[in-house]
């Protein structure tokens, strides 16, 4: 991110729940992988989803499980989805 903050503020959504989004203020220097583990026990989906892929709806990018959030383009205000099976 071009601007090094610390946190960003997202709207996060399930696949699952569509109907239902929640803001949120996350650190971006953790990982994709910690971030969905966090979300999944924070909203009790740790059974629920077995693959997932995370997505920036609003700039259409997948992100991968094994870098930061920060490595990507994600801002304030961005959306996010968890997609998951």
């Amino acid at each position: 991110m071009a601007d090094n903050q610390e946190h960003i503020n997202i709207t996060l959504l399930y696949q699952q729940d569509k109907d239902k989004t929640v803001d949120l203020r996350i650190p971006n220097n953790i990982t994709v992988y910690r971030f969905i583990r966090e979300l999944n026990q924070i909203f009790n989906k740790e059974k629920d989803i077995k693959k997932y892929q995370i997505k920036v709806l609003n700039k259409g990018l997948l992100l991968d499980e094994e870098k930061k959030l920060k490595d990507y383009p994600i801002t304030n205000g961005d959306i996010i989805e968890v997609l998951g099976e």
